[in-house]
């Protein structure tokens, strides 16, 4: 399914009239009393800080607040504030990289209960107020197809990505959660078709050997799709949306199968006792903060926001035509990451399909970098 014209988001304008002038955010952060927030996060989530710390600096909540942002690759990042870049609330693509943090001493090991207890937002079964009962993510998307204007290979599903002449954009599963995500939509896309995991596994190996340029981001393999190279963008939803938006040469193509991103954020250490990173935590979860993401190309992960919104992206009748990480397996990331993306590579009985470290050992095969 491609996205037309006809597909704007309603919300934009909203968005925009909540974007206050940088004179009057220059007035609101001028206090001698001012709270500075240090925000860390993904690389493709840059551009709509801009937007929300604007907007939420306009609140009563955020005057005196100033920010201190820094956005890249999600692996990297995490790597960085492992290593003592100041993070007051971290932003990132995937949920290990914020065990990470928390197997490092940065962020509380209780960060998922930060929605209730800071945001108020419940996720219980009983009241949940979310789309998803995922606690402590910010925003949700898909896995998309990015193709030339006019998509001269016609291309409409994950099949198609596998045949002559096809040259892939992805970004580099060593540093980019984007990466992850992209190469699990194309697995599992197998698995909602009904394919077996070894089909599947061989599905992903013929993948990536299409695969011409691993960037380090999410944001740097935008730039070189939209550079010219490849011809096949695999990418965030909300990216693609932003960039056509801006008017960047690229037609979406939503697969009939494709995978839930789940994007996390925590207050760190420091940002549980910094008032300006709590209320500015609160402020994204609020209709408002939401309302926001929405109209930028996120699907909210308020129910509320998203039944206001959801008409604006393409839906998907059945949960298997969009496959979640907890599908592929119950316990979540914490099985999947090292399954898919361990250096280390493990086989059981079958030689020829991986238990451990299969996207590793695919790439290696490929010639690809990982």
């Amino acid at each position: 399914m491609s996205w037309s014209k006809g597909r704007t988001f309603r919300l934009a304008a909203a968005a925009a009239a909540l974007v206050i002038p940088l004179t009057s955010v220059t007035v609101s952060v001028a206090s001698a009393s001012s709270i500075n927030v240090n925000v860390v996060g993904y690389s493709v989530v840059s551009p709509a800080y801009k937007a929300l710390e604007a907007a939420f600096q306009a609140t009563s909540a955020g005057q005196g607040v100033t920010f201190t942002n820094s956005f890249g690759a999600s692996d990297t990042q995490t790597s960085n504030v492992v290593n003592g870049q100041p993070a007051d609330l971290v932003n990132l693509s995937y949920e290990p990289n914020v065990a990470t943090l928390v197997a490092a001493h940065k962020v509380p090991a209780n960060w998922a209960s930060q929605e209730l207890s800071v945001a108020k937002v419940n996720v219980s079964p009983s009241a949940k107020q979310t789309t998803y009962a995922t606690p402590g993510i910010v925003t949700d998307s898909i896995v998309v197809i990015d193709v030339r204007p006019g998509n001269p290979l016609h291309i409409s599903k994950w099949s198609d990505l596998i045949k002559p002449g096809v040259q892939i954009v992805t970004p580099s599963p060593l540093t980019s959660g984007s990466a992850k995500w992209n190469l699990l939509a194309g697995y599992t896309s197998q698995l909602s078709l009904g394919r077996t995991a070894a089909q599947s596994q061989d599905y992903l190996k013929a993948l990536i050997q299409h695969v011409k340029s691993q960037p380090a981001s999410g944001s740097a393999a935008m730039a070189a799709f939209v550079g010219g190279t490849g011809n096949v963008l695999l990418d965030y939803e909300d990216n693609s949306l932003a960039a056509k938006s801006a008017g960047k040469a690229i037609q979406i193509v939503t697969p009939p199968q494709t995978l839930l991103i789940e994007n996390p954020i925590a207050l760190t250490n420091t940002g549980v006792n910094n008032s300006g990173a709590k209320a500015f935590y609160k402020y994204l979860f609020s209709a408002a903060g939401q309302g926001i993401l929405a109209s930028l190309g996120y699907r909210s992960v308020l129910k509320s926001v998203w039944s206001a919104t959801k008409n604006d992206f393409t839906t998907f009748k059945t949960t298997k035509a969009l496959f979640t990480v907890e599908n592929l397996n119950k316990a979540g990331w914490s099985v999947v990451d090292p399954w898919f993306f361990s250096p280390t590579v493990k086989f059981g009985a079958d030689k020829k399909h991986p238990t451990q470290g299969v996207v590793t050992y695919l790439e290696q095969f490929a010639g690809q970098s990982a």
